[in-house]
């Protein structure tokens, strides 16, 4: 049996991967491959034969599920698989597929902390005038979190680890959640309120709902056209929860002062627009990307194939 890591390299980036990855020598032989983006051709060639799959970055589409003759299990390494190929489409060919549980709320929970820092200090910006040898402080007065009032749409694995972190350093908390965490509000002062008081009343938004049709884009043009001017948005979650045109938009007339943006539309985007704005700072998708988080990423989806494999 064949089986591929077909656009992750599990000795890189990860706390003995070797070591992890081993069991799967028993079913068959293993190969891997970097985790740089590639074409479906490319896809092709290194799934060509093999039963099961890991994937991570790389989109796989219904041409290619089509031409992978012998796959019968997808294992997509992190959550969310459904935003990464044709669910049904794999059902129909008789392929399994699989995703792993949380793996990372704290690597992504801390990188949201610094992604607010940087948005609300203009680091990224000084950063930039540093480069171009630029020596001044204009356009870079910045606020503090002790004196902000952030609000946290979705206070489940990451949100409410983002939650207890700002309330430590000093920020007042609002949340909305349809399943409001009493330990939040009780332990670290969270207040939770509707998601358009929210809006009106931040200093700083951050984004942590999950993906699905229930909140494909919930965070609406309407909703940001409630923010305060020279307030500040954050994305870490999904793309396809926002309206990005209309986030767009009022950046660019300067309603808000500024967005921190990990997820986007395509990735990598089909639209650059948000990433070419200096009030935006862009990254490519990168919040969970810690050793510890990829290490949890691999060691569960090792496991997921290893259950397939023993009970198939």
């Amino acid at each position: 049996m064949k089986i591929v890591f077909i656009d992750q390299d599990y000795r890189a980036n990860v706390f003995d991967g070797e070591g992890l990855v081993a069991p799967l020598a028993e079913f068959g032989e293993v190969e891997c491959y970097d985790d740089l983006p590639c074409s479906q051709d490319v896809l092709y060639e290194r799934g060509r034969g093999a039963e099961v799959i890991f994937f991570k970055i790389n989109q796989p589409g219904n041409d290619l599920i089509d031409r992978l003759d012998g796959l019968k299990f997808l294992q997509f390494i992190g959550i969310g698989y459904s935003n990464y190929l044709d669910v049904d489409h794999c059902k129909a060919k008789g392929i399994q597929v699989r995703g792993i549980g949380e793996y990372g709320s704290n690597s992504v929970a801390e990188f949201t902390l610094g992604f607010i820092l940087c948005a609300i200090r203009g680091i990224a910006a000084a950063d930039r005038k540093m480069k171009g040898k630029i020596w001044n402080l204009d356009g870079l007065l910045g606020r503090e979190l002790s004196s902000s009032t952030v609000g946290i749409i979705g206070t489940g694995a990451v949100g409410g680890l983002v939650a207890q972190k700002l309330s430590a350093l000093g920020s007042s908390v609002l949340a909305c959640d349809v399943c409001p965490k009493r330990e939040l509000s009780e332990d670290w002062g969270v207040r939770y309120v509707d998601v358009r008081t929210l809006m009106r009343e931040s200093d700083i938004v951050s984004v942590h709902l999950k993906f699905s049709p229930e909140t494909e884009n919930f965070v609406s043009g309407e909703l940001l056209g409630l923010m305060k001017p020279g307030s500040y948005f954050i994305n870490t979650a999904r793309a396809q929860i926002v309206d990005y045109a209309a986030l767009e938009d009022l950046l660019r007339r300067g309603q808000i002062a500024g967005a921190a943006i990990d997820v986007h539309y395509g990735e990598p985007p089909a639209r650059w627009g948000l990433a070419h704005i200096d009030n935006v700072i862009a990254t490519p998708h990168m919040g969970y990307y810690t050793k510890t988080a990829n290490t949890n990423m691999l060691r569960l989806s090792v496991e997921s194939v290893l259950e397939y494999l023993r009970n198939r």
